[in-house]
């Protein structure tokens, strides 16, 4: 028996229909085999690089770690060559370039059964392979440290801003690895996910149990419903002294569990191409940091 997700309505709030919104279908763009991981993407980062240009790198070596918790390592999407470290007024770190092999290499981080690992092993795992910073940390927009436990950790799975993807197209055939995302993150700390009316996603993740792990909850009211800080203002709010860690982009939760079910730092994810410029507004599968050129 499976209990009810708590639905929660909101009043406040207003969806804006924006033209150019991408239909279900998903094209190829031509890769120019060019990848750059972005300090300034990732809160509260202040960037040290740990390789040179021309280094030869594979998918999950870290390009740059977290000057404050070194231990937090940010992964290269792709095995390939470091191009260049660009840098900015003040010597600041703008983005580390890499060119990508013909034939990808990953680190194998070495798959594992996420039943069996504690907190303290899943949070070591995700550090490892370069994917903690993908995480927030409430209060204050900070770089989340791992060495301070959560009191909880909040999920967002509902895009809601204008032309945003629809997360349930996104996970389509993907919901295995979400579940184990959700199940290695209610390892660390008590998990909550917050949900639209998405009725394929949520009986395809129900099923493979993902009520075991996480308390489900719909929100059903106009952006920005779909805001994590909203949602954990709703669920659970942060009193003085405690913080919560914040998964506002559902593919982070994507990214953990292909992490624990391969052993490989896989960052590919579904990006809306859309708007009102866009002839065929659709759907393209893309690495982070991947550049984009005209689709063929």
């Amino acid at each position: 028996y499976k209990r009810m997700a708590n639905v929660i309505k909101l009043r406040k709030g207003l969806d804006i229909h924006l033209q150019g919104k991408a239909t279900e279908t998903k094209i190829q763009l031509k890769s120019k085999g060019q990848y750059a991981l972005v300090p300034d993407d990732f809160e509260g980062v202040t960037p040290k690089v740990v390789v040179r240009e021309g280094d030869k790198v594979k998918a999950g070596d870290a390009l740059f770690v977290n000057k404050q918790y070194p231990e937090v390592k940010f992964a290269s999407p792709v095995s390939g060559i470091v191009r260049e470290v660009l840098r900015g007024e003040r010597r600041k770190v703008l983005c580390i370039r890499v060119d990508a092999d013909a034939k990808q290499e990953y680190v194998d981080f070495g798959k594992k059964d996420v039943g069996s690992l504690t907190g303290e092993q899943v949070i070591n795992a995700m550090l490892e392979a370069g994917i903690f910073g993908y995480i927030n940390q409430l209060p204050y927009a900070v770089s989340t440290n791992p060495a301070v436990l959560p009191k909880a950790i909040f999920v967002s799975a509902l895009r809601d801003k204008p032309l945003a993807a629809d997360f349930q197209y996104e996970a389509k055939g993907q919901e295995q690895d979400f579940v184990t995302g959700v199940h290695a993150l209610s390892k660390i700390a008590k998990t909550y996910l917050g949900l639209g009316i998405q009725p394929e996603f949520q009986t395809a993740i129900r099923q493979l149990g993902i009520d075991n792990y996480a308390e489900l909850n719909i929100f059903d009211g106009p952006c920005p419903a779909g805001n994590v800080g909203v949602q954990v203002n709703n669920i659970d709010p942060v009193n003085k002294g405690e913080v919560v860690w914040t998964i506002g982009d559902p593919t982070v939760v994507l990214f953990i569990g292909r992490l624990l079910n391969t052993g490989k730092v896989d960052l590919r994810r579904t990006v809306a191409l859309c708007g009102s410029e866009i002839a065929n507004p659709a759907y393209v599968d893309m690495l982070v940091g991947e550049e984009l050129t005209t689709a063929t």
